[in-house]
């Protein structure tokens, strides 16, 4: 009579992977993770990333372009803020389906700003090209703001020219989060800490 017991050679999928980040957000940051997400997605085959995530925010471009990347794999991402979201960070944080805060944490909005050279000179039609691309990066995340939360485009937009810290009570009544948890990581869970240079 044939065995019909699973096969004890298959190894057992693994249900969640915790993924530590406190860090910036910029070009050679965002490669090195996307790169660390995709070695743990291809070879461990987790259900879920969960994140303990805490970012003071940084590039917009790169912020954009993992809050996609994050998007399209093919697992559940769970964000939890464990300290300060701050800037294009909370982008990156939007993109999880599953969003919470420790109880001592927060969340910064504010608008985007430019860096120039020191002594840059521009002529007429590069200040309106520069214009022109802060325009759209303001664009592109109040879209996704407005998206991923219960804000209005002209609530974000205010809350850019405010600049300010907000607390949990603002991340529930806005759809940031839907609930406020201490980060608890289970004994034996798979654990990977997120240091770049």
């Amino acid at each position: 009579m044939p065995d019909s017991s699973p096969d004890k050679s298959e190894s057992k999928q693994i249900d969640t992977i915790y993924v530590n980040y406190f860090d910036s957000i910029n070009d050679a940051k965002t490669k090195a993770l996307m790169a660390i997400c995709s070695d743990i997605v291809a070879n461990q085959k987790p259900r879920s990333l969960y994140f303990l995530f805490s970012s003071v925010g940084g590039q917009v471009n790169s912020g954009i372009t993992l809050y996609n990347f994050l998007r399209a794999l093919p697992v559940e991402i769970i964000m939890h803020n464990n300290g300060s979201i701050d800037s294009i960070a909370n982008v990156v944080f939007l993109a999880a389906s599953k969003r919470y805060a420790a109880k001592h944490s927060s969340f910064l909005f504010h608008g985007i700003t430019w860096n120039f050279a020191a002594g840059a000179s521009l002529s007429f039609s590069q200040l309106k090209e520069n214009l022109s691309s802060f325009e759209r990066e303001e664009s592109k995340i109040t879209s996704i703001l407005a998206e991923r939360t219960k804000m209005s485009e002209d609530e974000i937009k205010e809350l850019f020219r405010q600049g300010e810290s907000k607390d949990l009570k603002f991340a529930i009544d806005k759809g940031v989060i839907s609930e406020i948890r201490e980060p608890s990581i289970p004994k034996d869970a798979p654990l990977v800490t997120v240091n770049l240079n």
